[in-house]
């Protein structure tokens, strides 16, 4: 019997114009009905998964930054997991030495040490990323407005954000170079203590190596005295890894790179045809069997 549902957004629960279907909000809500406590597990920041489920009236905990942050149903934090000053020192200083400028996420909002150009540069090519289809040009435009961009919180040097008393949880950044990318992942893996991710082929996702959507879960559902066995995962990218790694009924997208897939148990459809309320209605229906094994578990 499931009794907590821990899905990933985007890639996930998102469709592809980034908000949740009403049959799938709809799927939630049946779920919450029946006891099933429903979780978001994200590489977002809590401010940008709050507007989404207050939009549709959703209730959820929260797995934010990767598993560098767990809030519940009110919001409250539960529990968080910090980089190391020296550690977030050297990764600030590995991004400017190559010009890679990077979101931070901390205690207090989302900070950047890049110029606005900057900034307004990474956040157009996560828009791109978003959106395949767009042209330089007119993600510029969409970037300009997005709270990704227009909330972020300017410093010329980390040691403000010390100063200021506040605690990292996560670096992010996009770059259309995904050689660059990928030397950085190489470069900022040798760096100890540290979990390096992706939710995208052009991004790098970087938190503390215990800040991992899996552990993080994992030690949430020891405290409710959910066994694992009880736990349904839902994902599609690198930064779920760690979740489908840990339980056992795990549920890859359609969409899922291979390497999600490879390790899931089951597929659902993809992110853009209803695959998580379709997941969620087979376990409300007993019918968890019915879904598509992946060719690992076959």
């Amino acid at each position: 019997m499931i009794r907590l549902i821990a899905s990933d957004m985007d890639g996930t629960l998102l469709n592809n114009d980034h908000d949740i279907d009403k049959e799938t909000v709809e799927a939630i809500k049946k779920a919450n009905e029946a006891g099933i406590i429903f979780a978001i597990s994200t590489g977002r920041e809590y401010e940008s998964v709050k507007d989404i489920l207050d939009r549709h009236d959703i209730k959820s905990q929260c797995v934010l930054s990767n598993g560098a942050e767990y809030r519940d149903e009110n919001g409250n934090i539960l529990d968080v997991i910090n980089i190391k000053e020296e550690s977030a020192r050297k990764v600030i200083k590995i991004l400017e030495e190559n010009k890679l400028s990077g979101r931070i996420f901390t205690s207090e909002g989302v900070f950047t040490t890049s110029t606005r150009e900057e900034a307004l540069k990474e956040v157009v090519f996560r828009t791109m990323s978003f959106n395949p289809s767009l042209t330089e040009n007119e993600a510029r435009e969409i970037a300009e407005n997005l709270g990704f961009f227009t909330s972020l919180q300017y410093v010329k040097d980390i040691q403000e954000l010390f100063e200021k008393g506040l605690e990292i949880r996560k670096f992010v950044a996009f770059h259309k170079d995904i050689e660059l990318i990928d030397e950085m992942k190489k470069v900022i893996s040798k760096i100890d203590g540290l979990a390096i991710s992706s939710s995208f082929r052009d991004n790098i996702e970087i938190t503390d190596i215990n800040a991992q959507k899996g552990i993080i879960l994992e030690k949430v559902a020891n405290k409710m005295e959910i066994p694992k066995e009880e736990v349904m995962i839902l994902g599609d990218s690198f930064n779920d890894y760690s979740m489908f790694e840990i339980f056992e009924e795990t549920v890859a997208m359609k969409n899922a790179i291979p390497e999600v897939k490879a390790i899931a148990k089951y597929i659902t459809d993809s992110n853009d045809k209803l695959g998580v309320a379709k997941a969620i209605y087979n376990v409300l229906n007993n019918e968890m069997h019915k879904m598509i094994k992946s060719e690992q578990n076959s």
